[in-house]
C-alpha cells in the first residue's frame, strides 16, 4: 500500500499544479455550440462557433467578473460568485441575466449556457462551451480590453438603434459615432463585425441631411467593406448625398462644381435619368448646349431600356430647341435654323418645334417651305391640341403673305 501510495499521491499534486488558481486575469478560447433553438427560423445559429472568455477575481471579495464572446453570435458581461454560479448580461437585457454553469478539467473549462440568447434577430435555448485556457498574461489583458471595448461598443449601438426607433435621428447620432469608434478597435477594417454600426451612422447621416460627413465616411471605408449588401446601401446613399449637393450647388450658380459633383453619381448610376437630368440643367444654365448634347447622346448609349432611350433623344431634341431660341436672338439666324432641323428629326411629332422651324423659313421668305413643313406635320402629327398649334400658324403665315403681297 506504501509502495503504490506515494506515485498516487505525486500523481495527485501534478495535476493539482497544472491547474491555475484564479489570480489576476484569465483568458480562455474555445468554442460555443449552439444545441437548441426556439423555432425553424432560428436554426442558422445551430453548430459551433469560435468562443471567448475572459474572467477576472474581484479583489478579496473573492467575486468573479469578466466578458463572454461566442464570435459573430453574442457578447456579454459575467458576473457570480464561483465558476459554477455564473450569469451573463448581453447588450440592452434588463433583468439578472442568463446562467452559466462551468466545471474545470485540468486546462479547460466545460459547462452550458442556458437560457433564450439574443442573436442579432434571433435566439438559441442551450449552448455548450468548451474552452481552454491561454497561459499567457498579455494575451489576457489584451482580451480583456478587447471584449470590454466590444461590449461597450455594442451597448451604446443598441442604445443608438433604440433612439432611432423613436424617430430621434440627431440624439442618436452621437451614439452611433461613438459605437463605431469603439467597433474600430476591435475589428479590422471592413470585417463583417463592423456592419451594423456603419449602417447605423449612415442611415442617420442620410436621414438628417449630414452629406459631407456621410461622403467623407464613404470615402473612407467603401474599398475596405466586403459585405455586398452593405456596400449596395451605401453606393446608393453615395448616389443621394452627391445628387443632392450637386443640385444645391446648381441653385447656387455652382455649375462647374455641381457638375463634378454629379458626374461622381453618374458615373456610379448610369441608369439614373435623374441624374442625367441634373446634370442636362447644369449644361443649359451655363449655355453650354454642345457639351450638354454631347452628354445626352453618350449616356442614351449606356441606357438599357428602349424608352429610356427615346426620352433621352427627346430631351436632346429639347436642348436643340432653346440652342435655336438662344442663337434666334443673338442674330445667328442660320445656326438656329440648323439646331431646329435636328429638333425636328429627333422628335417629329412635337408641333412646337415643327412651328418654330416653318416661322423661320418663312421669315426668311421662304412661303412655300414653311406651308409645305406644316402641311407634313398635320399628316403625322395626330393629337388634337398640336394639330390646332399648326393650323393656327398656317392661318397666320397666310395672313403675313396676304399683307405683304399687298404691300407690293
Amino acid at each position: 500500500m506504501k509502495f503504490v501510495g506515494v506515485p498516487m499521491l505525486s500523481l495527485v499534486l501534478a495535476l493539482v499544479a497544472a491547474v491555475p488558481a484564479f489570480s489576476g486575469t484569465q483568458l480562455y478560447r474555445g468554442t460555443m455550440e449552439a444545441v437548441t433553438a426556439p423555432s425553424k427560423s432560428c436554426e442558422g445559429v445551430l453548430g459551433k462557433h469560435p468562443a471567448t472568455f475572459v474572467i477576472t477575481e474581484e479583489g478579496g471579495q473573492g467575486g468573479l467578473s469578466g466578458y463572454l464572446e461566442s464570435e459573430g453570435v453574442f457578447i456579454g458581461t459575467v458576473v457570480g460568485s464561483d465558476l459554477a454560479h455564473l450569469r451573463v448580461t448581453y447588450p440592452g437585457q434588463t433583468g439578472s441575466g442568463n446562467p452559466i454553469s462551468l466545471t474545470r478539467s485540468g486546462v479547460t473549462l466545460i459547462g452550458e449556457l442556458n437560457g433564450a440568447t439574443t442573436v442579432n434577430h434571433c435566439t438559441f435555448d442551450l449552448g455548450r462551451l468548451t474552452l481552454n485556457l491561454v497561459d499567457d498574461k498579455n494575451s489576457a489583458q489584451a482580451g480583456l480590453q478587447r471584449l470590454s471595448n466590444l461590449f461597450e461598443a455594442q451597448t451604446t449601438l443598441y442604445q443608438a438603434f433604440s433612439l432611432t426607433q423613436n424617430g430621434s435621428c440627431e440624439e442618436a447620432l452621437p451614439l452611433f459615432e461613438k459605437a463605431l469608434g469603439l467597433a474600430d478597435s476591435v475589428f479590422a477594417p471592413g470585417a463583417p463585425g463592423l456592419t451594423h454600426f456603419i449602417r447605423g451612422v449612415t442611415n442617420c447621416y442620410a436621414k438628417l441631411g449630414r452629406a459631407k460627413e456621410f461622403n467623407e465616411l464613404y470615402d473612407k471605408r467603401i474599398s475596405t467593406i466586403s459585405d455586398e449588401s452593405l456596400k449596395t446601401a451605401l453606393t446608393r446613399l453615395r448616389i443621394s448625398a452627391l445628387t443632392q449637393d450637386g443640385r444645391m450647388l446648381l441653385t447656387q450658380g455652382e455649375y462647374e462644381g455641381a457638375l463634378k459633383t454629379l458626374m461622381q453619381a453618374y458615373q456610379l448610376n448610369p441608369q439614373s435619368k435623374e441624374i442625367i437630368h441634373t446634370v442636362m440643367a447644369v449644361y443649359i444654365r451655363s449655355g453650354r448646349y454642345g457639351e450638354a448634347v454631347g452628354f445626352l447622346e453618350q449616356a442614351a448609349g449606356k441606357l438599357e431600356e428602349p424608352a429610356d432611350r427615346k426620352e433621352i433623344n427627346d430631351v436632346i431634341a429639347l436642348v436643340y430647341f432653346k440652342k435655336a431660341l438662344k442663337d434666334a436672338q443673338n442674330d445667328k439666324g442660320e445656326e438656329a435654323e440648323v439646331s431646329l432641323r435636328k429638333s425636328v428629326a429627333l422628335d417629329p411629332g412635337n408641333a412646337q418645334y415643327l412651328v418654330a422651324l416653318a416661322r423661320m423659313r418663312h421669315k426668311a421668305g421662304h412661303f412655300d417651305e414653311a406651308q409645305s413643313l406644316l402641311s407634313q406635320g398635320l399628316e403625322r402629327i395626330t393629337d388634337e391640341p398640336s394639330r390646332q398649334e399648326i393650323l393656327a400658324m398656317q392661318e397666320k403665315l397666310r395672313q403675313t403673305e396676304m399683307i405683304i403681297k399687298k404691300l407690293q
